[in-house]
């Protein structure tokens, strides 16, 4: 059965390699030549190399990839960790300032790795079966965050015609597209998880080594995330995907063993070679004001001491952040391993989506303080952790104190604790929630970025050097990036209808369509 995936998995990283790095859309747009489903018959080499070339998407283990969507853009705005190198620019993501050049890194990257292959997948199984409802996940997971980058992009009508140039969808309508499609992918992944087909896919899947029931539930808590997007603009559609999510036989990504952690690390692990290796980062100052305040058990675990043997990180946007290239021991790295799995989802990302959907009176399962503290337990349980009377505790944020340099010194952004409290206010329990789910989520920034950009929370630091010449707050923070300059090259009177669909200027200053609460 598995005699052709070898030659497949080579010819396959090669072409994909060679497209994934080009910055034109019709790349992807048009329909490419793919082996016929006749050349494959009966070992599933073609479309098991295509799957395991469209699972990166989920987790960017390629190292260049990482570090210029992850690193600079996911964890620096979501607050995971701090730049510690300019690249060799007065103009970087942390200051508010990125190059346009940089802008469309995300866009020029993220669709050719879905689509080269998806084309593939979709002729080979003729839209059907396990395959196509596999790679219809991964188009949707893409899709998402490429969305939460920039707003509108093309999705709906992708592969509808035999033109160059697509048409970008307006974010209701992508919206509405996408749950049309993950709601299909469930119901494929549901019925293909019966069988025996993913044990053909073991070797090749980087997450579930061919699990289809843990596909079915990370398709399911996709759905969920993208339903909290929802909850300040069309929040009827918000609780009925939320609470479909919920009530489904699928279930959710809500215990350890269902997280979902990328083994595709090809160069080594990307978090630890773009922080470590390369020395470009540090643990976020927010993080360690925090969970410093909170004595919180999983700090061990995210970062190592710095050279006081306590946990310091490193404030966001400084501009030159010189120190952290000479005296490297002042600031804490992250705790990550060479060969450590990458993070897509989390345990208990699901678990905090659900209480504050409970919060907001929709049928979650349970009550908002259940669901919550189930979300924190279930999170020191993935971080191998004990909990102790974390659960309890009225601890609050510590005030950050930098060990080189007093003018970083800045009081605490919050005073919100672990102890939850069914007495307080709407936006003090929510708070409370979208801080545990921040801590939780640790490293994937991205998350983090929408979760603020829609609700507020958490509370962070403000940058230290705001360079922004679009009008970025340094309260709000940069709300999304302009769109790409190959767009502008390769799909010119698209992409200018697409900015006529932002309500305001084409910039990293205006809102996206959901993000407006903040």
């Amino acid at each position: 059965m598995y005699k052709n995936i070898a030659t497949f998995m080579l010819g396959g990283s090669l072409l994909l390699g060679a497209v994934g790095c080009t910055d034109k859309f019709e790349d992807f747009n048009t329909n490419p030549k793919a082996p016929t489903p006749e050349e494959m018959e009966g070992d599933f080499a073609s479309t098991a190399t295509l799957i395991s070339n469209m699972i990166p998407v989920l987790a960017l283990g390629q190292e260049n990839d990482y570090q210029m969507i992850d690193q600079m853009i996911g964890y620096e705005y979501g607050r995971m960790t701090a730049a510690a190198n300019m690249w060799g620019s007065d103009m970087y993501y942390g200051t508010y300032n990125p190059p346009i050049s940089w802008s469309g890194n995300t866009f020029d990257t993220t669709m050719p790795k879905i689509y080269t292959p998806f084309f593939m997948i979709r002729d080979i199984s003729e839209g059907e079966g396990l395959t196509y409802h596999w790679a219809n996940l991964i188009r949707v997971f893409g899709s998402l965050r490429v969305s939460d980058c920039y707003g509108p992009i093309p999705f709906s009508k992708i592969g509808t015609g035999s033109d160059f140039a697509v048409a970008y969808d307006d974010m209701p309508t992508l919206y509405n597209a996408m749950f049309e499609q993950i709601d299909l992918a469930i119901a494929g992944l549901t019925e293909a998880a019966g069988g025996t087909g993913g044990a053909l896919f073991a070797d090749v899947d980087y997450i579930y080594q061919g699990d289809i029931a843990k596909w079915a539930k990370l398709a399911n808590t996709v759905k969920l995330r993208m339903a909290l997007r929802l909850v300040n603009v069309e929040p009827a559609l918000a609780r009925q995907k939320a609470e479909e999510c919920v009530a489904s036989t699928v279930g959710l990504i809500s215990e350890p063993g269902d997280a979902a952690w990328s083994s595709y690390i090809p160069g080594g692990n990307s978090f630890h070679k773009t922080n470590i290796t390369w020395n470009e980062g540090r643990i976020s100052a927010d993080i360690t004001s925090y969970m410093n305040g909170y004595s919180d058990p999983r700090l061990e675990k995210y970062a190592k001491p710095a050279s006081n043997g306590e946990y310091v990180g490193a404030r966001n946007g400084v501009f030159h952040y010189s120190i952290l290239k000479t005296s490297t021991d002042n600031y804490s790295y992250p705790n990550v391993g060479q060969q450590d799995k990458l993070l897509a989802i989390s345990a208990s990302e699901s678990w905090f989506a659900r209480a504050e959907g409970a919060l907001r009176g929709w049928d979650m399962g349970g009550s908002a303080k259940e669901l919550y503290e189930k979300g924190v337990q279930v999170s020191m349980q993935e971080r191998g952790v004990e909990i102790g009377d974390y659960l309890n505790s009225t601890a609050t944020p510590a005030d950050y104190v930098a060990l080189d340099n007093a003018s970083y010194n800045i009081s605490a952004a919050s005073d919100i604790c672990p102890k939850y409290d069914e007495n307080a206010s709407f936006d003090t329990n929510l708070e409370r929630i979208i801080v545990q789910k921040w801590l939780g989520n640790y490293p994937n920034g991205w998350e983090s970025w929408a979760d603020f950009r829609r609700t507020g929370y958490p509370k962070w630091f403000p940058v230290v050097n705001n360079n922004s010449t679009d009008g970025v707050s340094s309260s709000r923070g940069v709300r999304r990036l302009p769109f790409p300059q190959s767009e502008f090259n390769t799909n010119e009177a698209n992409v200018k209808a697409a900015q006529q669909m932002l309500g305001g200027s084409d910039n990293t200053a205006t809102d996206l369509w959901w993000a407006k609460h903040n």
